[in-house]
C-alpha cells in the first residue's frame, strides 16, 4: 500500500507539474509530492480501509493487493496529462457475501472520500495552508476551484477536490470500479449517491465537473469492455 500511495502521488505530481517540470526542477517537484501524499494518499488509504472494515464486519477476509500493471499504466497516462488511478485494490475472501453486502462494501470507499471532502473543507476554514511552486505557474488561474492559482497551491482545498474526484471516479458503473457493484446491487442507491456527489462537485468545482465525469464514464466503459469483456 505504501508503494501504491507513492506511485499515485508521483503520477498526480507529473500531471500537474508535467515531465518537463520534473526534469527542470526535481527538488521542487519532490517537495510538491509531500502535500500530495497527505491529501490523495490519505484518500486512497482510507478508501481501501473502509472497504476492508466493512468486509470484515460481514465476515469476510480482506487484504490489499498492489496491481503492478495498473501502476505502470497509471504512470504512463500521467505523462500525457491525465490520471487513470488503478494502483491496487482490496480483495475479499468469504464463504458467502450477498449482493447487498457486496454493494455496501463497495459503497464504503467512495462514501469515505466524501467524508474527507468535508474534513478538508473544515481544515481550509480553520487552518488554511498555501504553498508556492513555480512548477504550477503554467496553470494560471484556471485551476482555482481545485486549489491551484498562479503557482499558489492551497493544500486543503486541493485535498477536498481530489477526494471528490476519487469518489466520482469510483461511482462509474464499469467493472472493476465500486460503482459497478453498487449499480448491480441497487440502481436507486447508485443513482442517489452519484447525484449527491455530482451536486457537491458542482458546488465545489463548478459545472465542468459534470461534463468531465460523463466523458470519463465513456472512456472507462470502453476500457472496461476491452480489458474485461
Amino acid at each position: 500500500m505504501v508503494i501504491s500511495v507513492i506511485a499515485i502521488s508521483l503520477a498526480l505530481a507529473i500531471v500537474f507539474a508535467t515531465p518537463e517540470g520534473l526534469f527542470a526542477n526535481p527538488r521542487e517537484f519532490f517537495v510538491f509530492m509531500v502535500p500530495l501524499i497527505v491529501t490523495i494518499g490519505s484518500g486512497f488509504v482510507l478508501h481501501e480501509m473502509a472497504h476492508k472494515l466493512i468486509a470484515i464486519y460481514y465476515g469476510g477476509k480482506a487484504r490489499f493487493r498492489m496491481w503492478t500493471q495498473g501502476i505502470v499504466f497509471m504512470l504512463i497516462t500521467s505523462l500525457f496529462g491525465f490520471l487513470f488511478a488503478a494502483p491496487g485494490a482490496v480483495y475479499i475472501n468469504a464463504k458467502r457475501i450477498t449482493e447487498r453486502e457486496n454493494g455496501l462494501i463497495s459503497l464504503a470507499g467512495p462514501a469515505l472520500n466524501l467524508i474527507l471532502v468535508f474534513f478538508f473543507l473544515g481544515l481550509e476554514a480553520v487552518a488554511p495552508i498555501e504553498q508556492y511552486y513555480s512548477l504550477l505557474l503554467k496553470w494560471g488561474a484556471l485551476s482555482i476551484d481545485i486549489g491551484i492559482q498562479n503557482g499558489v497551491f492551497n493544500v486543503w482545498q486541493f485535498g477536498a477536490a481530489i477526494n471528490l474526484l476519487l469518489a466520482l471516479f469510483n461511482t462509474i458503473p464499469a467493472f472493476p470500479l465500486d460503482g459497478s457493484k453498487i449499480f448491480r446491487w441497487r440502481k436507486s442507491v447508485w443513482l442517489s449517491f452519484t447525484a449527491v456527489t455530482l451536486i457537491i462537485g458542482y458546488a465545489i468545482i463548478g459545472p465542468t465537473i459534470i461534463l468531465n465525469w460523463i466523458i470519463l464514464l465513456l472512456i472507462v466503459f470502453i476500457f472496461s469492455k476491452l480489458a474485461f469483456g
